[in-house]
């Protein structure tokens, strides 16, 4: 049964009646039953008799009636952004930080607590902006997962506080995740510091006692700030972070960590792999006495380790050709025992040579510059000409090239053969050292654990480049240490992300050879939106459609998208 138009004409004029009819077979044909004669649609619709037929044939129907609006009656009313929220919260779910968080909240009668984890851990992924205009950004912005409360601004930074008291649960609960999720494998684990500089008041106070004035990374000797220590798994994974005064001394942090480390994370022998700036005697007999074995790499300079390993190094040296990294290492073994990689590459040296070169020419400029003065009267107070001289020396990036002979009206310079010698030894290489024997690591294999502090590195530029670490405007350490755990949670989702692009294959589109950052993915995701209409007091609830990238991009981080592919009515 249906309702059949029929047009008739006449004159220059042409008519449309509708008609109930049904098919009925006569014979071998089919044919048209007229049930009944509606009427001529012009007249129905002037006489608002169509309106109410249809309306009258509505009331009977369940789930079609719902599904029926009035397109003239459409108006848009927002387009909140759903993809990159979404594949945020895939990943957290996957990683079982919203169970951890909604148990932790209700065992601290703190409502909304998971909610607000969430939400701050989501932000930083998509959209970082401060705690005060979080709230707008999640319920004006973005599509929240189903099931989502809105905390109040006080919630979220109350939950800020209870975050930094988690912190070991946490990091312990997370690492057991991960080992089954990724099966990590903590044989090296690699751990660097970063530093990051605070806004408001400069002075240390009791609520914030590690707000300290140290060496800036981050190039702002003018404000205080704290120091980050960051331990990843040899592929980049972040396991547990550590926050210090902004005055301690990089190598003091090991120690603690390595304690912390042994003590929660049970794993066997852990190798640590950590940088030239952690290196001390003391930080060595500790790595030993904490049950671990080391690479670590040696200070370029006033260094005998260092040098002893380069002049062992001759024509008749094996070197070995490390596989993917573009280098090539050799053995060395010290009059100690101790077991040194020497790495070189081509590339190193040209850049070293160069920039060697460089500075010389320079200096020597600026020195034949001050030795003319000199020379002609214009400056003869030995204590100026040798304020001068350590003007330029001190900016040269070479001091330990040159020795000056300054005396009452007179400087001359000439250059430090030994140090010329050893900086030609030096160039394009760099040592190692390591606890571990040939049968647990090859040569090869220590240089590419080594190369791996990368990816702490590529962290802790994530953590301020992608999730906004900084500005930090919060004035208690508590907060502080909230705000921390919050964005390296964020930072372990990004890595979960990157990894699922790499399986899947996912090349940027935009940049030959290289895969899909986790930065760029969540961008893409995030131009996707879901549409709200309203039609006769009805809401409509449709999703944009996905690009080819972006449908990639969902199926790659096993984002749920069974509720986008149809319009909602109600």
């Amino acid at each position: 049964m249906f309702v059949k138009t029929t047009r008739r004409r006449r004159g220059d004029k042409t008519y449309e009646y509708l008609s109930l009819v049904e098919s009925v077979r006569d014979g071998a044909k089919t044919r048209h039953r007229t049930l009944l004669r509606l009427g001529e649609v012009t007249a129905l619709r002037r006489s608002g008799r169509l309106d109410r037929i249809v309306a009258a044939l509505q009331k009977h129907l369940e789930t079609e009636a719902a599904e029926r609006v009035d397109v003239a009656e459409l108006s848009a009313e927002a387009a909140p952004a759903v993809g990159g929220v979404a594949c945020a919260a895939a990943v957290w779910q996957r990683l079982g930080l919203d169970g951890w968080f909604a148990a932790a909240g209700a065992e601290r009668d703190a409502a909304r607590f998971g909610d607000a984890v969430f939400a701050m851990a989501a932000n930083r992924l998509v959209a970082p902006c401060s705690k005060r205009r979080l709230g707008e950004w999640a319920q004006s912005d973005v599509v929240m997962p189903q099931g989502w409360e809105a905390p109040s601004t006080w919630q979220y930074y109350r939950a800020l506080d209870i975050v930094a008291d988690l912190k070991e649960g946490t990091e312990e609960f997370l690492f057991a995740l991960l080992c089954d999720l990724t099966n990590i494998d903590l044989k090296f684990v690699c751990y660097d510091l970063t530093s990051t500089y605070l806004e408001g008041a400069t002075s240390p106070s009791e609520r914030f006692e590690s707000k300290r004035f140290g060496y800036s990374r981050d190039r702002r000797p003018d404000r205080p700030q704290i120091v980050i220590g960051l331990l990843c798994t040899g592929d980049g994974i972040p396991i547990a972070h550590h926050v210090f005064a902004g005055n301690t001394a990089d190598a003091s942090t090991l120690p603690s960590v390595l304690a912390d480390l042994t003590e929660r994370f049970a794993a066997g022998r852990i190798c640590v792999v950590a940088d030239r700036g952690l290196i001390s005697a003391d930080n060595v007999a500790a790595v030993a006495q904490a049950g671990c074995d080391h690479v670590l790499a040696t200070r370029l300079h006033r260094d005998k380790t260092c040098r002893e390993a380069l002049e062992t190094v001759d024509d008749d040296t094996e070197w070995a050709e490390v596989p993917g990294l573009r280098c090539r290492a050799a053995q060395a073994v010290l009059a100690d025992g101790t077991r040194a990689i020497v790495v070189e590459s081509d590339a190193r040296m040209r850049r070293d040579t160069r920039r060697t070169a460089e500075l010389v020419a320079r200096t020597e400029t600026a020195l034949l510059a001050l030795e003319e003065r000199v020379r002609a009267g214009r400056l003869t107070d030995p204590a100026k000409i040798g304020r001068a001289a350590q003007r330029i020396i001190g900016q040269s990036g070479v001091p330990r090239l040159f020795d000056l002979d300054i005396g009452d009206r007179r400087f001359t310079y000439h250059y430090n053969e030994d140090a010329h010698a050893y900086e030609e030894l030096l160039a394009g290489r760099y040592v190692l050292t390591t606890s571990l024997t040939p049968d647990q690591a090859s040569i090869e294999r220590v240089v590419a654990a080594y190369r791996q502090l990368a990816d702490v590195e590529a962290r802790f530029r994530t953590l301020k480049d992608f999730l906004r670490l900084r500005p930090i405007r919060h004035w208690t350490e508590q907060r502080v240490r909230g705000h921390i755990a919050v964005c390296v949670y964020a930072a372990v989702a990004e890595t979960i992300i990157t990894r699922d692009l790499k399986t899947a294959r996912i090349e940027d589109p935009d940049l030959d050879g290289q895969h899909l950052t986790a930065a760029r993915a969540l961008r893409e995701l995030d131009r996707i939106r879901e549409v709200r209409l309203t039609a006769d007091a009805k809401p409509v609830t449709l999703t944009t459609r996905r690009s080819p990238l972006q449908t990639q991009i969902l199926a790659a981080t096993a984002t749920p998208t069974r509720h986008w592919d149809k319009a909602r009515i109600g």
